[in-house]
């Protein structure tokens, strides 16, 4: 038996005004190739299928029509949870309908914990899937009036630990001879390589769950929500796919897929198959001229689509003649200056100095809200203030999907 492990596909994602879909849809043709060449039985994808609550209805088509290419093929069914980014209702309502083509959906945990748990048998090989969702606030906790919010943030935590070792209790005392168990999820784990495109998730620091806290019961925990493909810790079996595409300038070029084979001894072998980089996004700094010298050397093959370059100058002004330079340079190679800016030196005091080359438009909620409180100097300490801001975002990120 062949399963595929993919997540964080982020269709929809609108970078610098600019979708990204012509990228996306190559990645699908590939992934279809790989699932027809690797004869995959089950596709995973492990979250933040859309990059937004209400996509675009071109985003929407593109996730139909790989579907129905998907269950054309006739030999692979799919598992997709539901990540931060998406509308969980979104994507639980054609679950029925997906249901017939072997396309099964939990855009949020069921009531019902017998709901998330998957079987799946082929050629003699049986495997079950716990199938978890991004867990909400609400999914694992209830509000108790005056209690702190370190005890929100552990109360949160042991939700989402009791949610997986419930399952696990679960699967274990049905467990057939050989079979082979599965989970998935859609969360921070500790140590895990983050880059400046990831919403951050859950009450507190984002270091949510540690390796070891998952049940050890399963042979493999699919996870998505993290871009860069790593193992969690020193577990092997517990595994960021990563995004299919680079999702900002901060992230590595290198993407994969993540192929799992089940032998005939009912082990479970991996391996990652690396995706083909439809577009690069560079960045680029320096001077002026150092940037154009750069650009110069630029080479572009003909099968790639145009990159898409930042560029942060380290010393003089940001003329309109210089700029207009640097994006006649790059469209004379066939690439698109998205951005040009200026580097600035970042805040000693400042957790997040890859924002400070962005336009305010461009940060993140939270990196606004530590850059507002460097010189606050009030009753409450600035990692209250944090865990504060942290507990309000996350309530009004829920209320979005």
């Amino acid at each position: 038996m062949k399963i595929l492990h993919t997540a964080d596909w982020h269709l929809g994602q609108n970078f610098f005004e600019r979708d990204r879909l012509e990228e996306q849809s190559a990645f699908l043709d590939f992934l279809l190739q790989q699932i027809e060449i690797h004869a995959v039985d089950l596709l995973i994808i492990a979250g933040d299928l859309f990059d937004t609550a209400n996509p675009p209805r071109a985003a929407e088509q593109l996730y139909f029509d790989f579907i129905t290419r998907l269950h054309a093929l006739k030999h692979c069914e799919a598992v997709i949870i539901g990540g931060n980014h998406d509308s969980a209702p979104h994507l639980d309502a054609p679950r029925t309908v997906l249901s017939k083509l072997n396309i099964h959906v939990i855009g949020s945990l069921p009531e019902a914990l017998d709901d998330a748990v998957l079987s799946f048998e082929r050629g003699g090989h049986r495997l079950r899937i716990a199938a978890v969702p991004f867990l909400r606030d609400r999914d694992v906790r209830r509000a108790i009036e005056g209690e702190s919010f370190d005890e929100m943030e552990a109360r949160t935590k042991a939700g989402i630990l009791r949610t997986y070792q419930d399952l696990a209790t679960q699967i274990e005392g049905t467990r057939q001879p050989g079979e082979v168990l599965l989970a998935t999820g859609h969360l921070t784990a500790v140590g895990g390589r983050v880059s400046d495109s990831e919403r951050s998730i859950h009450i507190g620091n984002l270091g949510s769950i540690r390796a070891e806290q998952f049940p050890s019961l399963f042979d493999y925990v699919a996870l998505g929500h993290l871009h860069e493909p790593q193992a969690v810790g020193n577990c092997e079996h517990i595994r960021y796919s990563g995004s299919p595409i680079p999702l900002s300038f901060s992230e590595s070029a290198h993407k994969e897929i993540r192929l799992l084979t089940l032998q005939d001894d009912q082990s479970l072998s991996q391996q990652g198959i690396p995706v083909p980089l439809a577009r690069r996004l560079l960045r680029m700094e320096g001077s002026a001229d150092t940037v154009l010298r750069a650009i110069d050397e630029l080479i572009i093959s003909g099968d790639e689509l145009a990159p898409w370059i930042e560029v942060s100058l380290t010393e003089g002004d940001i003329s309109p003649l210089i700029n207009d330079q640097i994006r006649a340079a790059a469209a004379d190679k066939q690439a698109v200056v998205l951005k040009v800016g200026r580097k600035l030196r970042a805040s000693p005091m400042a957790p997040h100095p890859e924002q400070a080359n962005k336009a305010i438009s461009e940060w993140e909620p939270l990196a606004v809200f530590e850059k507002r409180i460097e010189d606050y100097a009030g009753d409450l300490n600035s990692d209250t203030l944090k865990q504060c801001f942290n507990h309000v975002l996350n309530a009004v990120q829920e209320e979005d999907v």
